[in-house]
């Protein structure tokens, strides 16, 4: 497949012995330069069952997108992180390389309605932090608040050494996370979830996110020959 090309699996051999992993995380060729995950929440398509049983599914869904097949979630994903509103098809391929994708919750979802359950983001956060110990992020962007509250009865709740810096982040309008462990640290940015839903305004994510993490984008929009 054209996207192969693009994608990085030197950590398959880890990533595979994840308990309660159902897919494989899309690792663009060039991640390491940004150590930024782009986590969706669920995964689903009406009637396409395939993905139930390929652990390659999310990486497929992702990898159409370098053949021209721009959906809305990539698309708004697109606009967000490089703060464009018409993102040229080479910026958008370059920032897919640059980042990886992985979805919360781990069952597919039969459609739009069927709305995740406590346990599956539970279950989800849980798949994620073994994850991170393994891809090492250093930002998350997070599509969709949902799972925010979850978060937090994980990190309380469950044997973990990631601690919250301020547990009061959890209670801003914005979510912004910032967790540490043994000097690593990780920040989760929660925005709206580009599917469109709920008058999704790029722009406002956009400004968040760039006065944020404002070398990320600069990361993502200087295009490599």
């Amino acid at each position: 497949m054209e996207f192969q090309k693009h994608l990085s699996t030197d950590l398959d051999s880890q990533i595979t012995k994840v308990a309660d992993l159902k897919w494989l995380p899309w690792i663009g060729q060039n991640y390491s330069r940004t150590r930024t995950v782009v986590l969706g929440e669920s995964q689903y398509e009406d009637e396409d069952y395939w993905q139930d049983d390929d652990i390659k599914a999310t990486r497929i869904l992702i990898g159409k997108r370098f053949s021209g097949k721009r959906g809305i979630l990539c698309t708004n994903v697109e606009k967000v992180l490089l703060s464009m509103d018409n993102p040229p098809m080479e910026q958008g391929n370059y920032l897919w390389k640059s980042v990886a994708y992985w979805n919360l919750v781990q069952r597919l979802l039969l459609s739009k309605k069927d709305r995740p359950r406590d346990a599956d983001f539970d279950n989800g956060w849980a798949v994620f932090f073994s994850l991170v110990e393994i891809i090492k992020p250093i930002t998350c962007i997070v599509l969709g608040k949902s799972s925010c509250g979850r978060l937090g009865y994980y990190l309380q709740n469950n044997e973990t050494t990631w601690k919250r810096n301020n547990y009061l982040e959890f209670y801003a309008p914005e979510k912004i996370i910032n967790l540490s462990k043994n000097g690593h640290k990780l920040k989760l940015i929660f925005i709206n979830h580009p599917s469109g839903s709920w008058g999704f305004d790029y722009k406002h994510w956009a400004k968040l996110i760039g006065d944020n993490e404002p070398a990320l984008r600069q990361l993502l929009t200087q295009v490599l020959p």
